[in-house]
């Protein structure tokens, strides 16, 4: 099988790793994508051809199969050209975003012979394989629950622009619901042929979407929210003889599945339950982590379409579900759409000619978590700030202008025009070296190109303390002129990409092309809304947390507001600002002293302080014995480098936050 892929994001890089397990033998030809640069990094990394258009990549590679990986809402176009080019297509949730669609798909595959599979991996995890077998002994079932409760990565749930919350639901919204069609279509009733699932009630917002569903005699309820804790996504169906759960984050299905009317079935089946969620949840976590896979189903769905393509069979996935699937998520995902409310264009309010004067600020990472306040402290400061993103338009009025682009692409020209300073605050704070290489070095590369041929020379650029070389003896106090870390990819993909990015506007101000000021943070906290540090320590159950360490270690955090005002003085105060700042809080100088500010805060968890030396030693033990188990070798860390306390001298940083409060 000739296997090319259109899209080179996230999501290709997980096919591409289970496809290391599926037995037909397939070789990668070929990979396309809109950001060339990411196209260029993954076929690096599958050892094949990056093309610059899917024509290009379809009629020189002539693939057997094609993996559609393009974002939601772009995979028509391209699975429409795949099916024409004679290839089978795998293609990632949603399939399509209508009904119509979904037709033309299907009858282009028909036409062709070529078989179509939907992203809809959760249909083949073996716990809900499990369910829908044994599903006829509840019957009649008349209740099918499908619950998703989701974290976003990067979004704060409450604070989050409503569009990027909206964008969110929609991208998780297709698994609880392609689920919930599964099971209704599974238990209906006979003569369901022509019949469709009904969408009897909906309700949503930017972050939750309620709806009820109804098949036949079977009614379903879909709930999906960014909101509700803890997280989790279960199916569960109820019949007239009891009631099964799967739980798909553990893979596994729970559940005693009698009447439980009996004296008896009360008093046992709680037990049963207790028991069967103890032992499956021990055996998953065991199969999750030697299995090398981070989602479970997509292997097992993609051998079977893998050998059905090959053998010329039936998809894994019938088109019938898909149409269901298609129309149930068009219906609600205008739902989640109308409450989105629209960034309208901006008011002209008074201030407008006195904004339209002020000297202008061009600021990445305007919509995140550290470049809202970043915006509010510029604007505080006269300045008129003009955000870059991919994003569309926050809802943020000291964001005056918005210029909508990847960075990582391309920085326009006319983007950075007229700028007196740009403060580029844009980085990846999750994901592999793939994602830090093209969202943190990548767009600084762009940024530095675009500043060029705009000639603009300013830049204040935010790093992070963590770009410093670890300290060779203990006692070292790490300053500004500390060098930076000479094998950073060892200290993690998030320390690698600042350091690269930092190494590259260097290099551009020792060749005279700008003139920077770069900021490196230490870790940021919102007084507000307290999370704890990851290098301090982690939440392990209820109020309990485990501590790196002891309390009368170092540690270094800076208040994200106290954090912006120096960013947005030294944009304002640039000639005055020094070259280099390590920022960091001087009055919080010890663990204990952060988690002392935390009680002041409100907060109430207790802490389990641990050596660092023995965790160092337990994760670099753990990650050796399941690179044995998976047959691969484990990622070499320098786990005791990353999490050793560091003493940092704070003169610069006392300084300037000591001119900024001045001022």
């Amino acid at each position: 099988m000739r296997v090319a892929f259109i899209g080179a994001g996230n999501m290709a890089g997980h096919h591409r790793q289970a496809l290391r397990h599926v037995p037909t033998t397939h070789t990668v030809v070929g990979v396309q994508d809109v950001r060339s640069a990411t196209a260029a990094a993954f076929a690096a990394r599958a050892e094949t051809s990056a093309f610059a258009t899917v024509t290009e990549l379809l009629e020189q590679t002539r693939p057997d199969i094609v993996h559609i990986c393009t974002p939601p809402g772009a995979h028509f176009e391209p699975a429409r050209q795949a099916l024409l080019a004679g290839a089978h297509i795998y293609v990632e949730k949603p399939f399509v975003e209508t009904p119509r669609e979904a037709d033309t798909l299907l009858a282009l595959a028909g036409e062709h012979g070529r078989l179509i599979c939907a992203g809809h991996q959760l249909l083949r995890n073996p716990a809900f394989d499990q369910l829908l077998r044994t599903a006829a002994d509840l019957q009649p079932v008349t209740l099918v629950d499908s619950y998703y409760a989701f974290r976003p990565p990067q979004l704060h749930p409450y604070k989050a622009p409503a569009a990027a919350l909206g964008r969110q639901l929609l991208d998780i919204l297709p698994h609880p619901l392609y689920v919930l069609v599964a099971a209704l279509e599974s238990v209906a009733q006979d003569g369901r042929d022509g019949r469709v699932i009904e969408i009897v009630h909906a309700t949503a917002t930017p972050t939750d979407l309620h709806a009820l569903l109804r098949e036949g005699e079977v009614t379903g309820r879909l709930t999906v929210s960014l909101r509700a804790r803890p997280v989790a996504a279960t199916l569960t169906m109820t019949g007239g003889k009891g009631s099964l759960a799967v739980d798909f984050d553990r893979s596994i299905l729970l559940g005693a599945g009698n009447e439980g009317t009996s004296p008896v079935e009360k008093i046992v089946n709680p037990l049963i339950e207790s028991g069967q969620l103890a032992w499956r949840s021990t055996t998953s976590l065991m199969r999750r982590l030697t299995g090398g896979v981070n989602y479970p189903g997509l292997v097992e769905l993609l051998r079977a379409f893998y050998a059905a393509a090959a053998k010329r069979d039936r998809s894994p996935i019938p088109a019938e579900h898909l149409r269901h699937v298609t129309a149930v998520y068009e219906q609600l995902a205008a739902s989640v759409r109308s409450a989105v409310t629209p960034v309208s264009a901006r008011v002209v309010t008074k201030s407008a000619p006195k904004i339209a004067s002020a000297p202008l600020a061009v600021l990445t990472g305007a919509s995140g978590f550290f470049g809202r306040v970043i915006s509010r402290e510029l604007t505080r400061r006269g300045l008129r700030v003009r955000g870059i993103g991919r994003s569309e338009q926050p809802s943020d009025p000291n964001v005056h202008e918005w210029v909508r682009t990847d960075l990582a692409n391309e920085v326009p020209v006319d983007a950075l025009a007229g700028a007196t300073v740009v403060v580029h605050a844009a980085a990846e704070t999750a994901g592999g070296f793939d994602a830090h290489e093209r969202n943190t070095v990548g767009t600084t590369r762009q940024l530095l190109r675009g500043m060029a041929a705009a000639g603009v020379r300013r830049l204040v650029h935010i790093s992070s303390i963590s770009v410093l070389r670890p300290p060779r003896p203990f006692w070292e106090r790490q300053a500004e002129q500390t060098p930076l870390a000479e094998e950073a990819e060892r200290l993690g993909p998030y320390t690698w990409g600042k350091c690269e990015a930092e190494r590259l506007v260097t290099e551009a101000a020792a060749r005279g092309k700008i003139e920077v000021r770069i900021i490196r943070p230490a870790a940021l906290i919102d007084w507000a809304d307290v999370q704890m540090p990851g290098l301090l320590g982690r939440r392990l159950f209820g109020h309990w947390h485990l501590g790196l360490g002891r309390s009368s270690l170092p540690f270094a955090i800076c208040d994200v507001s106290t954090a912006a005002a120096a960013v947005a003085w030294c944009a304002d105060h640039f000639s005055e600002a020094p070259p280099v700042v390590n920022l960091i809080d001087p009055t919080i100088r010890t663990r204990g002293d952060l988690l002392q500010r935390f009680r002041a805060q409100g907060w109430r968890g207790r802490m389990v302080w641990t050596p660092i030396g023995l965790l160092a030693g337990g994760v670099m033990a753990a990650g050796f014995v399941l690179g044995l188990a998976r047959r691969e070798r484990a990622p070499s860390l320098k786990v005791w480098s990353i999490l050793r306390p560091r003493r940092y001298d704070p003169a610069v940083s006392r300084n300037l936050i000591a001119a900024v409060r001045e001022d």
